[in-house]
């Protein structure tokens, strides 16, 4: 295991700093956006709780590693939006009839899917 400093920046006027503990840059992204939706990243001005959009690391010997999320925001807002419908529809068709539960199971199916993407994406559903 390794151990990063990391500047985390949103908009690339905010940003926060720390130090993290992981096996790659991609596992410290991971847990860096885990300690922000856990416990919060205290940026050096607010940012109305958006995750950071761009992660700068450095290791012991220097190195840097810039990871920024390549889904357009716009898109990932999009489909937490259409996620959230998805599961107040799929409560209020369950609560009224089975008529449809082919229909209801495939919509579940196709959220889940969406909620892995975003995860995959680095945002949390």
């Amino acid at each position: 295991m390794q151990t990063y400093q990391f500047t985390a920046f949103r908009d690339e006027r905010f940003a926060a700093n720390g130090e993290i503990q992981a096996d790659s840059p991609e596992d410290a992204r991971a847990k860096i956006l885990e300690r922000f939706y856990e416990e919060g990243l205290i940026f050096c001005d607010y940012v109305d709780g958006a995750e950071p959009d761009h992660i700068m690391l450095t290791d012991k010997e220097g190195e840097e590693y810039h990871l920024e999320d390549e889904t357009p925001p716009d898109v990932l807002k999009a489909l937490k939006a259409l996620i959230g419908k998805a599961d107040d529809l799929i409560a209020a068709i369950e609560g009224t009839t089975d008529q449809f539960e082919a229909e209801v199971s495939a919509l579940s199916e196709a959220t889940s899917a969406a909620e892995k993407a975003i995860q995959a994406a680095g945002g949390v559903s």
